[in-house]
């Protein structure tokens, strides 16, 4: 009896040790895949997120985007310098050294501050002036809310995505439970949505912060945009042509280039308006040279064609167009030269094309844009502006030109230049695309003119050298091109272009014609578009087959 219980007690304790075991795997993979995977509480420091290093740094944010720029917090307000305050929040703010003062130039009126005038609007931190978020907001076409140490900008309303909250949602720095908590959206509150995942969905909150948050907590709406009602007080009144603008350049370097105006348009059809190539400024005292000829308007009005004077560049190599326009003094002068050149000769309208403007002289040729556009305005002059296409030249803010101008042009062409490193097109289709898209998104469709080449450049590369050789050749001087290297054309869906190669004992040759072929899909282009009209560079370099292209895919008669 005693032999079998002693065995029996040995027997018993394995089962106990192994359950004991079990559960303790399973509380430790329990705990660790609840760390692993149950979403974490840590909130994110505010100063942290928005990078405020400073005591008094403000954050700004921007459509939906947090800004690497920061306002000052001065006297217990939100401050921001001016370059910043003109980058992206309200382009028509002028500050001109020289008077000390912040200009604000709008349609039907003037307004300016100083540091010492007593209203708090500007005030000087180590030279640099600083506006305040107040004056901004009650100065600007735009949305302001300030909250502690950051101010939330809306600028752009339409297509927008947007989401209900319909739960109480922790909006986290990325998208992920164990993601650092930036804030709580709360439920019934409006957010944008900035990024689409599977669970995870990019959000921005109406107080400015941008993450993620959990996608079953949203209900997205099917209308896209914000409402914004926008403030008539910053939109002034345009003369636009009744038909559509279909506009050549005619380069004039002399009185006598007047005189080719009536052999140049002798077989024009279609085109109404023309731009001689007639102002530009010679010296850093803004003294203008005009070859304007009265004459020379009679004759395109007898032709049906309007006049708009193309004013370009500087003629002086010393002159820097930002200083020439940096006071008000200079630029009265030198508006005052071009209207009564207008005058006398009696053209219609200005075309403006200063293609040497720096990123640094932009708030000076933007000012001067606003204060030709309102003098030549009373005298219902037509203003023009060529732009560059967006990508090298953002910077020239083309929606605040066309708040101005009447006209916005954008010289769809000049892919490839003299100075290109490779061959290639001078407009390509999707450079232009590009060129049209871009503008667009600043300018309304009714006000854009694309600027479309009557031209082309013949490519030569020596043997022995990388280093191309082009010449701009006009349309019949690129079919002799084709036919002296003996390069056979084949139709590049790529480009929109007929494209071809040859090479000799010395060279290689190259060429994207700019032809029939090319004109038509920019003309229909233009037409899908809905643009305002068309421009060419430059009237002497066409066939006489465009016109018909042109009229035709415009639908004009």
């Amino acid at each position: 009896m005693t032999a079998r219980r002693r065995n029996k007690k040995k027997v018993s304790k394995i089962p106990l040790i192994i359950s004991a075991l079990a559960i303790a795997w399973i509380i430790f993979f329990t705990s660790y895949f609840f760390r692993k995977y149950s979403p974490t509480d840590k909130t994110m420091d505010p100063a942290e997120y928005f990078q405020l290093e400073e005591a008094d740094d403000a954050a700004l944010i921007v459509n939906d985007q947090v800004m690497e720029e920061k306002g000052k917090v001065i006297d217990g307000a939100v401050y921001f310098d001016y370059l910043t305050a003109w980058d992206v929040l309200n382009n028509a703010f002028y500050w001109e050294d020289s008077a000390n003062t912040l200009y604000l130039t709008l349609p039907k009126e003037e307004k300016s501050w100083t540091p010492d005038d007593g209203s708090g609007a500007v005030v000087l931190v180590d030279g640099m002036p600083y506006i305040s978020a107040a004056c901004i907001r009650e100065n600007s076409d735009l949305d302001m809310e300030e909250f502690d140490r950051r101010v939330v900008v809306r600028t752009k309303w339409d297509n927008l995505e947007t989401a209900e909250v319909t739960s109480d949602a922790a909006v986290r720095y990325r998208g992920g439970p164990k993601s650092e908590v930036l804030t709580t959206a709360e439920e019934g509150s409006t957010v944008v949505v900035t990024e689409r995942l599977d669970d995870w969905t990019g959000v921005s909150t109406e107080d400015g912060f941008v993450g993620y948050c959990r996608t079953s907590a949203l209900s997205f709406n099917e209308e896209t945009g914000i409402a914004h009602t926008t403030d008539d007080r910053f939109n002034g009144s345009h003369v636009m042509l009744e038909e559509k603008p279909v506009m050549v350049w005619q380069y004039v370097d002399s009185p006598e280039g007047n005189d080719m105006l009536k052999g140049l348009i002798q077989d024009v059809q279609g085109v109404n308006v023309i731009s001689p190539t007639w102002f530009d400024i010679t010296n850093k005292d803004g003294q203008l040279v005009s070859f304007a000829n009265k004459k020379y308007v009679k004759r395109a009005h007898k032709a049906g064609m309007a006049v708009w004077a193309h004013f370009g560049d500087v003629k002086g190599k010393d002159v820097d167009i930002g200083e020439v326009f940096e006071t008000r003094e200079m630029r009265t002068h030198v508006i005052e030269q071009v209207l009564s050149e207008a005058e006398k000769a009696k053209i219609d309208g200005i075309n403006l094309d200063f293609e040497s403007i720096r990123q640094d002289s932009a708030p000076q040729y933007l000012q001067f844009i606003r204060e030709l556009s309102a003098a030549a305005h009373e005298k219902n002059l037509v203003i023009s502006v060529d732009n560059m296409v967006p990508k090298f030249s953002e910077y020239y803010k083309r929606g605040e030109q066309a708040k101005w101008a009447d006209y916005i042009i954008v010289m769809a062409y000049d892919e490839h230049t003299s100075a290109s490193a490779e061959a290639g097109s001078v407009a390509s289709m999707p450079f232009v695309e590009e060129a049209i898209d871009g503008t667009l998104a600043e300018v309304p469709k009714e006000q854009v003119i694309c600027g479309i080449p009557f031209y082309t450049r013949g490519w030569t590369v020596p043997f022995g050298t990388d280093v191309p050789q082009s010449e701009a050749l006009s349309m019949e001087q690129a079919g002799n091109f084709v036919a002296d290297h003996e390069i056979t054309l084949s139709y590049d869906e790529s480009y929109g272009q007929n494209v071809g190669t040859s090479s000799d004992s010395e060279a290689r040759y190259s060429i994207w014609m700019e032809d029939e072929q090319s004109l038509t899909n920019k003309i229909d282009l233009v037409r899908q578009k809905e643009l305002a009209g068309v421009a060419a560079w430059r009237i002497g370099f066409e066939k006489a087959t465009v016109w018909s292209i042109i009229t035709g895919g415009l639908g004009i008669s």
